[in-house]
């Protein structure tokens, strides 16, 4: 059975929560239990120039059956109270309980670039975020945790590579270069990333996978340029393993044939 968020009293209790303040529960018996939190799929969030939609779920159980909940995201050195940034959806979830077990579901919008509480507003903010969920049972029990996980909110990285020239004859030394850049959430636009450790890979036509040549560290604006001699038909990327601040990415491959 679909199950409509409370109306304003609930959305009150919610007010009351996000300040610190737990309602007051209805009744000792039939508690809430949150029993899973998932945000993005499990996978940490890569936010680049423009707004970034992510869906969250709590899922929970209570007797009385689930009646309404939702999914924040929170940035802070110490408590919800003293937060520096909130992500959440400006709605209560979307919430379905067949039963005593339930679950709702969040919709949030991130917005890069923009002085605002629910918008990453600095580059400062990239890294860590607490996951906080909140559900209330069908009775008006309330469940809550404000660090019941964390998820990774990233700057995304782009990154591209050229091998040249192709084709190219075996033992001969080609040039791979490219640029590493990410998100610059104060300016809303894409800067080089240097100093950073990048995998130049090289996949053999006819083979399966790529593997791992050499790893070039990235120049002033984050270019690559690099040397590798020919072996055999096929394609060369770049490859970038994620960091505390930016996400993970690969280049599109480039393919230099055997002439």
């Amino acid at each position: 059975m679909r199950v409509r968020a409370f109306t304003a009293a609930l959305s009150g209790a919610l007010a009351f929560c996000a300040f610190g303040v737990a309602p007051a529960q209805a009744s000792p018996v039939s508690p809430i239990t949150i029993t899973a939190v998932t945000v993005n799929g499990g996978q940490p969030i890569a936010v680049g120039t423009t707004t970034k939609t992510i869906s969250a779920a709590v899922l929970g159980t209570n007797d009385s059956g689930i009646g309404a909940g939702t999914v924040l995201l929170w940035h802070g050195a110490t408590d919800y109270a003293h937060r520096d940034a909130t992500l959440s959806d400006p709605n209560l979830g979307v919430c379905f309980s067949p039963g005593a077990f339930g679950y709702c579901t969040s919709t949030i919008g991130i917005t890069p670039a923009l002085d605002s509480d629910r918008a990453l507003y600095s580059n400062s903010l990239a890294g860590t975020w607490k996951v906080a969920p909140f559900l209330w049972g069908a009775n008006h029990q309330p469940g809550y945790s404000y660090q019941y996980s964390t998820v990774q909110v990233l700057r995304q990285a782009k990154l591209s590579a050229d091998a040249a020239p192709e084709p190219a004859y075996v033992g001969q030394t080609i040039n791979v270069s490219g640029r590493l850049v990410r998100a610059d959430w104060e300016t809303g636009a894409y800067a080089g990333y240097a100093n950073r450790p990048v995998q130049l890979q090289f996949h053999k036509t006819g083979s399966t996978g790529f593997v791992t040549l050499k790893t070039v560290t990235t120049g002033s604006d984050g270019v690559l340029n690099t040397t590798v001699k020919v072996s055999a038909n096929g394609s060369y990327r770049f490859a970038f393993a994620a960091d505390a601040t930016t996400s993970a990415v690969q280049s599109v491959e480039d393919v230099v044939n055997v002439g």
